[in-house]
């Protein structure tokens, strides 16, 4: 701690004996009693920081209330803690109130950072959102009296949230986070993608102990270059939901699986690629890889149904529409002179494609309403299955490249889009590929990437605390 030196008569301590005490605890002596050979004239503040924590001096009079610069230089002596703060919540803090007038023009803090805050010096506050539950130590320094002064000081972070755990008991368990990570081509040297998702539950079922109703599933299936990657968000009304969006995501997972193995959907597929490239015939070119598709979609769809079927008739008193789920999925490949890309969703959330680099982005979905405001399809809706409206479902778009493809559920499309309107803005979506890319470092290198996903879903937004699932292929 630096020196600081006050004459005895500037610091005015002396008084009757109504003191309030802030974490020093304080003998009953008096000031009069002064640290051997330290004149009287050139008081040390570290001395009178000593003499406080150990208890040497008391009977002194609250100081006055106001801008008085000796009352609030003693109140900093005797603090050791800021007002704590609220994880995810502004904080705003003056320091004003507890540093002299004087002395504001100097004032430094350093510590800030840690918990996500920093100070202003325009308006001499502390301020920000805290984004880190834990106690933290602050350094603060200033001038005073043409002499420096340091101080260690604590800020907390608390959280009001609760974070119950799913009873033991409870039917199909399932984690409360899940993440995984597909690192094909590591350097990118071969011209190939990874992928990496992660799932959370969301705050809102945390508080309330109820389970993560979100999955997802990723496949490469190296021998043909296909890839796969599903995201499913269980109803919040239906019981069992957390289990339908599993069941949905491993049943995609197993029919694609097959499907890559088999020499016809991939032969299928090139041949109306190559035909495209010769026709240029974009409905046709549509329409073919729309059929291929069709049937195997039909498939595992078919057999998520009969699963909750069977399921529901184990259990007492569930019905199909407890396992009700959304699904958002996509099926791509790299082709000779680009990448064939196909999508399908039931239920709202989004999948779109980035290409940071012309300043373009693409929604490949459509979001999904049902009947009224605010209500949203699933697997188990009447005529979901049918051939026909999975054809309706299908986009299938033919690129030369792509930065990113991004599938999310709700849980991360409601607060970063807030409309259907923005979800089909090309804006909105680089904006939020620049903000994810600034959080998690989208390399196959990087040894951090599933944390640094699962860190980036816990994002604040006010009145959105529903599970988040986020799958990124870049």
């Amino acid at each position: 701690m630096s020196e600081l030196y006050i004459p005895g008569n500037e610091f005015d301590l002396s008084g009757g004996d109504d003191v309030r005490q802030n974490n020093v605890c304080v003998a009953q002596e008096t000031l009069d009693v002064q640290a051997p050979d330290v004149p009287q004239e050139e008081t040390n503040a570290n001395a009178l920081v000593y003499s406080l924590l150990r208890g040497r001096a008391a009977d002194r009079k609250r100081p006055e209330a106001g801008d008085n610069q000796d009352a609030k230089l003693f109140r900093l002596l005797s603090l050791s803690e800021l007002e704590q703060a609220i994880v995810n919540i502004s904080y705003y803090y003056n320091v004003r109130n507890l540093v002299p007038e004087s002395a504001l023009g100097s004032f430094q803090i350093s510590g800030l950072e840690d918990a996500g805050l920093h100070y202003n010096p325009e308006t001499f506050t502390i301020e920000g959102v805290p984004n880190h539950l834990g106690t933290f130590q602050l350094t603060i320094s200033f001038n005073i009296k043409g002499s420096p002064f340091s101080k260690l000081m604590n800020l907390k972070v608390i959280t009001l949230w609760k974070y119950v755990d799913p009873p033991a008991d409870l039917p199909f368990p399932k984690a409360n986070s899940d993440s995984a990570a597909l690192i094909v081509d590591m350097y990118r040297m071969r011209g190939l993608k990874n992928v990496a998702a992660a799932s959370v539950r969301g705050r809102s079922h945390a508080y309330d102990g109820k389970p993560r109703d979100d999955d997802f599933r990723l496949s490469f299936h190296e021998a043909t270059g296909w890839y796969m990657c599903v995201v499913s968000d269980g109803a919040g009304s239906a019981r069992y939901s957390r289990e339908g969006s599993r069941v949905l995501v491993e049943q995609m997972e197993s029919v694609f699986s097959d499907v890559f193995s088999s020499s016809s959907f991939s032969s299928e597929v090139l041949r109306a690629v190559e035909t495209y490239a010769q026709d240029c015939d974009d409905n046709a070119f549509i329409r073919n890889c729309t059929e291929i598709m069709v049937k195997p979609l039909k498939t595992a769809l078919d057999r998520t149904i009969a699963c909750f079927e069977e399921t529901a008739g184990s259990v007492e008193g569930a019905r199909l529409y407890d396992f009700s789920t959304t699904c958002l999925l996509s099926v791509f490949r790299r082709c000779p002179r680009g990448w064939i890309v196909f999508t399908y969703n039931v239920g709202d959330g989004a999948i779109a494609m980035i290409n940071d680099h012309e300043g373009y982005a693409a929604i490949l979905c459509n979001p999904d309403e049902g009947r009224y405001f605010g209500e949203t399809r699933f697997v188990t809706t009447e005529g979901v299955c049918s051939e026909d409206n999975i054809r309706r479902r299908i986009l299938v778009n033919y690129v030369r490249d792509f930065d990113a493809l991004i599938l999310m559920t709700d849980g991360v499309s409601d607060p970063k889009f807030e409309s259907d309107r923005n979800l089909h803005d090309s804006r909105r979506w680089l904006d939020f590929y620049r903000e994810l890319a600034g959080e998690v470092s989208l390399y196959g290198c990087n040894d951090e990437l599933r944390e640094q996903l699962m860190k980036y879903l816990e994002f604040w937004s006010i009145g959105n605390h529903d599970d988040r699932t986020l799958a990124v292929v870049f």
